[in-house]
């Protein structure tokens, strides 16, 4: 069960900090401050939106635009205008459903790393029923796959859900080019995924870092082989395939909740609850393992956010924290599901979590020569800062 290598962690403690104005804190790692208290991604957030439509002076056309330019890059020889990757959350649904309604031929691309709620099944299924919408599902090989979700696990890392990152994106990718797609709707937004600390999480594009937590933990790194998405594969895609990504939910004024009632009503969609339910392990690993490992919240970026776009109150977002993640999950149940789904006995898992955790700069990565590439990238395509750090 114990990793092949034991790493210890070179991330120094630091004195406990909050922002003044929202309420991340040194829970993650690389947080600045300046000499007023504010944390830096208060600043980034601010800097970023300003590039989106949605939080420019509202253009009423702009969704309209972008789907009328997702029409004219079909080839004559394509079925299809986009690929969706949907997992039956609410974001990649609601970009289903816009694409449906305005007309548009999409393949909807579900990857199945075994981890679907109920309710995202029922979600799915009913989504793939909508006008123009059809349906591809890439199961993975569950007995491999395992094996790299328990060399994640007990890697230490943060990040646990890494390797399904990394299977979305080679899976959507791989499938649109096979079907010859040339646009990708990603249900990636600003209003929604604003505040991502660097520290919680890591580019799964990173080879080098894969492999490395691969061999740390006994593993053969062609066991991911099929999954892997590297920059090499990524430039493959983007500059010779010519495969774009667009963010439909940046193009408007959008809110998750009005799009929850939408769904709901139009295609009898269900609610996962909190973000990320969709999936049991991201569940897992935002609620339990996390707080409690690396006592990092995610709930801390999602209201932080909320925060600078005047949703709610930092007073409230305060007291909201003050009761634990996984109160608000079956723990137990939880806990109990993955360490059978793992193979685990309750007690090992449980000791997992509670062993010293490490951060991704601990492993050897690449970080410095992908920021780079995406830097020249972006200077190339003139885009501006992406809502997601993998766009």
């Amino acid at each position: 069960m114990k990793s092949i290598e034991i790493i210890k962690s070179k991330v120094p403690e630091r004195n406990y900090q909050i922002c003044k104005r929202c309420v991340m804190d040194t829970s993650d790692k690389f947080i600045q401050f300046d000499s007023n208290g504010i944390c830096n991604h208060c600043k980034d957030y601010l800097e970023r939106r300003l590039n989106v439509t949605a939080f420019k002076n509202y253009e009423e056309n702009a969704l309209e635009d972008l789907f009328e330019k997702v029409k004219k890059l079909k080839p004559l020889n394509s079925k299809y205008h986009a690929a969706i990757g949907i997992s039956g959350g609410t974001d990649s649904s609601m970009v289903t459903y816009l694409a449906s309604k305005a007309g548009l031929k999409v393949l909807a691309i579900h990857m199945d790393n075994c981890w679907d709620s109920p309710t995202a099944a029922k979600n799915i299924k009913n989504l793939i029923k909508l006008p123009g919408v059809d349906y591809y599902c890439k199961p993975l090989n569950w007995n491999r796959f395992k094996k790299i979700q328990r060399a994640f696990l007990e890697s230490g890392l943060p990040d646990i859900d890494l390797p399904t990152d990394s299977a979305i994106i080679s899976t959507v990718y791989k499938i649109a080019n096979q079907f010859n797609i040339k646009v990708n709707l990603s249900g990636g937004n600003l209003g929604n995924e604003g505040i991502l600390p660097a520290s919680w999480m890591y580019n799964p594009k990173d080879n080098l870092f894969v492999n490395s937590v691969l061999k740390i933990n006994g593993l053969d790194p062609s066991i991911m082989s099929d999954i892997k998405y590297g920059f090499k594969l990524d430039i493959k895609y983007r500059f010779f395939n010519l495969i774009r990504t667009y963010y439909p939910l940046n193009k408007f004024k959008y809110d998750k909740n009005n799009a929850r009632k939408i769904l709901e009503e139009e295609i009898n969609w269900e609610s996962p609850g909190r973000k990320h339910a969709e999936s049991i392990y991201t569940e897992f690993n935002q609620f339990i393992y996390m707080p409690m490992k690396h006592k990092a919240d995610y709930r801390r970026a999602h209201l932080s956010q909320d925060i600078v776009l005047k949703r709610i109150s930092r007073k409230k977002a305060l007291e909201i924290l003050k009761k634990s993640a996984y109160s608000e999950i079956n723990a137990d149940y939880i806990i109990s599901f993955v360490a059978q789904k793992l193979g685990y006995s309750i007690k090992d898992l449980k000791k997992i979590i509670e062993e010293d955790p490490i951060w991704y700069v601990d492993i050897p990565n690449r970080e410095k020569l992908l920021n780079n590439i995406h830097n020249i990238y972006r200077f190339i395509t003139k885009r501006k800062l992406s809502s997601t750090w993998w766009g």
